[in-house]
């Protein structure tokens, strides 16, 4: 008879105990192809156990094909299964898991995050439990891979109000993020294609880029964007660029050389892709109007509620020119068949109740404050030593530092003190060109996040760079 311990203290049934017992047995040989296992009567009997028990270990391993049953004979042991089973090697000591993409500062002035303690997640919830207490059933199905039509009705009628937006509902798409929005793009890009981007530029595009096999080119900014003069006689098959409120340099793309990029790609035949993160936080005057609306058959304009409300909610949008809606929709279908549905139905609660707008109206004066505060800090620690731009819109700022370059020994010694920074010059991609000197001479500028930060972070760390500038200027003496 089989050997088999059973424990009756655990938490796994005796069915699994025996299950498992059995199908190790095979799989190290101890039990032969086609031996013949005891009858379910008779095991019960041997171990002491219901016989439904064993039927149930039994029938499990029949499912699954260790076994084979005989009519009249028996069951017996399957041909082919004795085999060494690899196993995982846990350490004996868990490691503790970070849930966070990005490890945790003391001071963290990264950039792209909003204040995530402010986000009305309480109104959020509210909107949440009345969607799912009143879900027709429908709304469960496979939807629609463009996304839900409310969320796209209410996206249309704001876009068109606060960013100048020309769209219909129908060239709205719902994507998890603008990341996804640029990786549905460059499925866009043949082999033989490539993509201009501005140089500097947010890593976060280039990763996404680089990751999908995208060649790319660089084009220079000025303080009035995209330097529309150095766009290649070649042309590229999309344009990148951030004109509202470039990233990271946060200078506006001027009218004039709007107009001559929209000319050069009715010229050249190619699409351009309005990255619009975060211009509803402007501070002078109304938002800059969209790209987008001088020709929306040209421009392809990409939001994000990643900076608006929380990067958690995963929730980006694209305002599609009329020739790629049958394109993306399949792309969209490939990827992931479309977006969550509770979350949009959420948002266009959200949006149709005034709670965006109302949200977006209360952080911009936050914001304000504690880009004033920054400012002041940086002033009363560094003097004329530093000088600050990028400042009319969004969440960060640029500080360019005489005589300091943050170089990986300067950069070393604030992240041992848990201040996170990053320099302008860490945004530049190596083209082979003048890209590498202005990106050296952009090392001395920080690119200041403080979004994420109170009035008390900012100066503590405001405080913590001037104490660790003026240490590292000390030891060079």
């Amino acid at each position: 008879m089989l050997h088999i311990s059973l424990n009756r203290d655990q938490e796994e049934s005796l069915a699994e105990q025996i299950y498992h017992a059995l199908k190790e047995s095979i799989f190290s040989g101890n039990l032969k192809a086609d031996e013949k296992l005891p009858s379910t009567r008779g095991l019960s009997e041997f171990l002491s156990v219901s016989r439904n028990v064993v039927m149930e270990a039994y029938e499990q391993l029949w499912a699954e094909g260790y076994l084979y049953a005989k009519e009249g004979s028996g069951t017996y042991v399957s041909d082919g299964i004795c085999f060494e089973r690899k196993e995982i090697a846990f350490p004996d000591k868990e490691t503790p898991i970070n849930d966070l993409l990005f490890p945790p500062k003391r001071v963290n002035f990264r950039t792209g995050v909003p204040d995530l303690n402010t986000i009305p997640i309480k109104r959020w919830g509210q909107i949440y439990k009345s969607v799912t207490e009143t879900l027709d059933g429908t709304s469960l199905d496979y939807q629609n891979s463009f996304g839900m039509q409310t969320l796209r009705n209410q996206l249309s009628i704001y876009l068109r109000r606060v960013r100048g937006v020309s769209s219909r509902p129908e060239n709205i798409m719902i994507v998890n993020g603008a990341a996804q929005a640029f990786s549905l793009l460059s499925r866009m890009v043949g082999k033989d294609e490539d993509v201009l981007v501005e140089n500097p530029i947010s890593q976060g595009i280039v990763y996404t880029l680089s990751s999908c096999g995208i060649t790319m080119r660089t084009i220079p900014v000025d303080e009035n964007g995209i330097v529309t003069a150095a766009l290649p006689e070649k042309p590229p098959k999309l344009i990148f660029t951030t004109p509202s409120h470039q990233f990271p340099t946060g200078v506006v793309l001027s009218i004039k050389r709007r107009i001559e990029l929209i000319e050069y790609a009715r010229k050249h035949n190619c699409l351009i892709v309005e990255d619009d993160y975060d211009s509803e936080f402007r501070y002078e005057g109304n938002p800059i109007q969209s790209l987008q609306n001088l020709d929306p058959d040209r421009v392809i304009y990409v939001g994000t509620f990643s900076k608006i409300l929380s990067p958690a909610l995963r929730m980006g949008y694209l305002v599609l020119p009329e020739c790629l809606v049958a394109e993306m929709q399949n792309e969209k279908y490939v990827a992931d068949i479309h977006s969550p549905v509770l979350e949009q139905l959420t948002l266009a609660k959200f949006i149709e109740a005034g709670y965006l707008t109302q949200h977006i109206r209360k952080m911009k004066m936050i914001y304000l404050k504690r880009r004033n505060h920054l400012e002041a800090c940086l002033k009363q620690k560094f003097g004329d030593a530093v000088s600050v731009t990028g400042t009319r819109s969004g969440m960060h700022l640029v500080a360019a530092f005489k005589s300091i370059v943050f170089d990986a020994e300067l950069k070393k010694a604030l992240n041992e003190k848990q201040i996170l920074v990053t320099t302008l010059g860490d945004y530049f991609l190596d083209d082979g060109g003048n890209s590498a000197q202005a990106k050296k001479a952009s090392d001395q500028a920080l690119v200041i996040g403080y979004g994420n930060n109170d009035l008390r972070a900012i100066e503590e760390g405001v405080a913590g760079i001037a104490q660790v500038v003026n240490a590292f200027k000390r030891s060079k003496v």
